[in-house]
């Protein structure tokens, strides 16, 4: 039989009526794949060596417009022939993959996932496809998580966010943040941990792990008054340390009767006088004896407020200058970090396993690297930090 030729005004009309069809776009992409992939092994075997051939097809599923395509890859005898197009297939995976992970790291559920992809490429995607897609990408949150660092940080920031994750049972457990900043004044997450009980012996692991992978010197350490941390601090470095006085007002608050809090709220704002230029430690702590004499009857652990080696470490922000003690005297930077990860895992109910967590908290992380931190937060450097 003759081959049907048409001119150019002829099959402009065929392919508008075969579009103008239901799931018509999809059908003419498979048509013309399918075509310039049989052309394509006809190019080849032409100009192979001989005695390789045509060797049938086999058949593939591929990524349409809301539907999924049934494409016909052509064999060779040999076995040597890869059609080109065979790449921008998996390109079109690796952005699916790319895209679920976006996606699940954005909060949505391996349920809302599956609609999605459904919809858009019209390939159902299984629950237990989405969590291999997922998990694959675990090991570039590990290889994240444990990039070298540099050896000096001016500032860092640690605190804990606390998130139900499945053990043998679900449970509320703390995840450990490390946030840097740098000496350009960027800022840079630098570490995620994970354990189930704080102790010593974890900070310790997390101090020695730092140090593996290059930190060698911090100025400051920003922290909450999280069990052990001090100490093991300064086993490890040099470096001061600024305890989160947010964190001091808000608990003694919380312990305080409601007809007092008011009165309680305006002596703590007179002992931390973060607006006074000139205050000195000496003259914080002469404050902070003051309220506790006069609140100690009523509540007795206020007299720890009398206690001035612990109590300076809610003052050494005074040990520097005025310009930069509204962002190290609270923990309130990373703090908005942890409302990140919150806005992600708010939509589940509880966490399978820690990796789990690890790696969306780490997407997180490398998400706001890449933005939000990557923008100075001072003009100040290193030199300018310390009076």
């Amino acid at each position: 039989m003759d081959t049907l030729k048409l001119n150019h005004t002829q099959i402009q009309a065929a392919v508008d009526q075969l579009t103008s069809q239901q799931d018509g776009v999809n059908r003419l992409l498979e048509m013309a794949m399918n075509s310039l992939m049989k052309a394509e092994r006809s190019a080849y075997l032409e100009a192979a060596t001989k005695g390789n051939k045509a060797n049938g097809y086999r058949s593939v599923t591929g990524y349409g417009i809301g539907d999924s395509l049934s494409l016909q890859i052509p064999r060779d005898r040999l076995g040597s022939f890869k059609p080109t197009l065979l790449n921008v297939m998996k390109d079109q995976t690796d952005s699916l993959n790319e895209l679920c992970f976006e996606l699940y790291a954005k909060g949505l559920t391996t349920r809302d996932i599956e609609s999605i992809t459904e919809t858009i490429y019209g390939q159902h995607l299984s629950k237990s496809q989405i969590s291999r897609i997922t998990s694959s990408l675990s090991e570039a949150m590990q290889a994240f998580r444990d990039r070298p660092l540099n050896e000096y940080y001016p500032i860092l920031y640690l605190d804990a966010t606390f998130v139900k994750t499945k053990r043998e049972r679900v449970s509320s457990e703390a995840y450990y943040i490390a946030l840097a900043v740098l000496p350009d004044m960027t800022r840079e997450v630098i570490g995620i941990y994970n354990a189930p009980t704080e102790s010593a012996s974890f900070w310790d692991e997390i101090c020695q792990d730092l140090k593996r992978r290059g930190l060698r010197q911090v100025d400051l350490f920003v922290t909450d008054n999280l069990t052990e941390l001090d100490s093991t601090i300064e086993k490890h470095f040099n470096a001061a340390i600024q305890k989160c006085v947010l964190h001091l007002k808000r608990s003694i608050l919380n312990k305080t009767k409601k007809q007092h809090r008011l009165e309680m709220a305006s002596d703590l704002n007179a002992v931390f006088q973060l607006d006074n230029r000139e205050d000195t430690k000496e003259a914080l702590l002469k404050r902070a004896q003051d309220v506790s004499l006069k609140w100690r009857n009523y509540y007795p652990h206020l007299k720890r407020l009398e206690d001035g080696d612990w109590l300076s470490y809610y003052a050494t922000y005074l040990d520097f200058e005025y310009e930069i003690r509204n962002m190290i005297y609270t923990t309130n930077w990373i703090e908005r970090l942890n409302k990140a990860f919150k806005r992600t895992l708010k939509i589940r109910n509880s966490m399978p396993n820690v990796e789990s967590v690890l790696t969306l908290l780490s997407k997180v992380a490398i998400d706001m690297n890449s933005s939000t931190y990557r923008h100075p937060v001072s003009r100040f450097q290193k030199s300018h930090l310390f009076k």
